[in-house]
């Protein structure tokens, strides 16, 4: 049974089952976070992540916290803050998400759980730029789809955008919200735009024992289940990088919904894997090169202003069965099925100032383009708000 519609089903279902529940008065002062529930990576991640620790550092003792993860167990640092982590869909789990005045998401529950009407709802996103489009813009949406999306607009007050494509392409578009749009940019991307890139970059060398003059590689690809395979070899790429000049190493960054059915693998016996690292802004900002395909990280990356080249070979597939805002010509990275092209690519760009500084400028024309809400202050504004809504 489709997923969308047993969702559908379950919040229809939910409401009634927690009708007492919400006989209880909800907590001014109560603040929940909650990443993306999907996957095997850490949930204490992306806008909400950023946000708590803001809340934490400049509201000291001021709100009660609340995380929702997987596996509480790996959060004992959290409990160590004073915070309570509750376990996803755990029965001690509802009552926290049902009396906590602000739940702070980027994207989980929303489009399922049904919050009240006095509990103020922010959805961040997980995602910048307007790039692969949601769920229920596709060719293969159906009517659970697009009720879960008409369902997820009317159930949150505030709605975080990267730029204005985006808030009008996906988020009044395609989920249809009427509600208020924060325009000041996404609370993970500050530490790109205004943050210490430099002592994050450092943490992710000193974890995985890189040295200081050490120089990476980062391929993030995203998430998708085509019948084309897409690999990889990251020794291809060591091998013509270090020609070329430098010491290189190749960290890898599945999607969270990677498994061993997904048909995007990395290969090599130098691969560092990074699923176990728990920011992938960090990693970002310890990457002197990003190679990518549909993620939409490509929006962080661009704010370095790095090189980053599209590793696609099966753009025709996920065009046809996913489909883009932003069609994949008008990006300004570099793109290639061949992994020769690709190395090519950053060869070119690492070496060629001239090339290096035309692809800066189309990089900074399709953040105009798109119409960038990014400040580099997200993370303040946001809980500027937060801290009026609880008065």
């Amino acid at each position: 049974m489709n997923k969308a519609f047993l969702k559908v089903i379950f919040s229809e279902a939910f409401k009634i089952a927690t009708f007492p529940m919400r006989l209880k008065p909800v907590k001014k002062n109560r603040i929940l976070f909650t990443g993306l529930t999907g996957g095997n990576v850490y949930d204490y991640s992306c806008n909400p992540k950023y946000i708590y620790q803001y809340l934490r550092d400049n509201y000291p003792g001021k709100y009660e916290y609340v995380w929702m993860v997987k596996d509480p167990a790996k959060y004992h640092f959290l409990e160590e803050e004073g915070v309570k982590v509750k376990k996803h869909f755990a029965v001690s789990s509802f009552p926290m998400l049902l009396t906590a005045k602000v739940i702070v998401s980027n994207g989980s529950y929303i489009p399922w759980f049904p919050f009240r009407k006095s509990q103020y709802v922010i959805n961040t996103w997980h995602g910048g730029g307007a790039y692969k489009k949601v769920e229920n813009e596709r060719a293969d949406a159906n009517w659970a789809t697009q009720k879960r999306a008409r369902f997820c607009a009317k159930n949150m007050k505030l709605f975080l955008a990267s730029c204005k494509t985006q808030e009008e392409q996906m988020i009044r578009t395609t989920y249809g919200y009427k509600g208020e749009v924060f325009k000041a940019g996404t609370p993970r991307n500050d530490l790109l735009i205004s943050g210490d890139v430099n002592m994050a970059a450092m943490k992710v060398k000193n974890f995985y024992n890189i040295p200081e003059d050490g120089r990476i590689i980062l391929y993030a690809p995203t998430y998708r289940n085509l019948k084309k395979n897409v690999t990889l070899d990251a020794n291809y790429i060591l091998q013509q990088l270090n020609l070329n000049g430098g010491n290189w190493y190749v960290i890898s960054r599945y999607h969270r919904y990677q498994n061993d059915l997904s048909n995007v693998k990395v290969i090599g016996d130098k691969v560092i894997y990074a699923e176990d690292y728990p920011d992938m802004q960090e990693l970002l900002c310890a990457a002197d090169v990003l190679i990518t395909d549909y993620s939409s990280c490509v929006w962080d990356y661009a704010f370095l202003k790095r090189p980053c080249v599209l590793f696609a070979p099966d753009r025709k597939e996920y065009t046809r069965e996913n489909g883009f805002y932003v069609g994949l010509e008008e990006w300004p990275f570099p793109l290639s099925g061949n992994l020769r092209e690709v190395v090519s690519e950053i060869i070119c760009l690492l070496n060629d100032s001239e090339k290096m500084n035309a692809y800066c400028s189309d990089v900074d024309k399709h953040l105009q383009d798109l119409g960038s809400y990014e400040t580099g202050k997200a993370t303040e504004h946001v809980c500027k708000r937060i801290e009026a809504v609880t008065k």
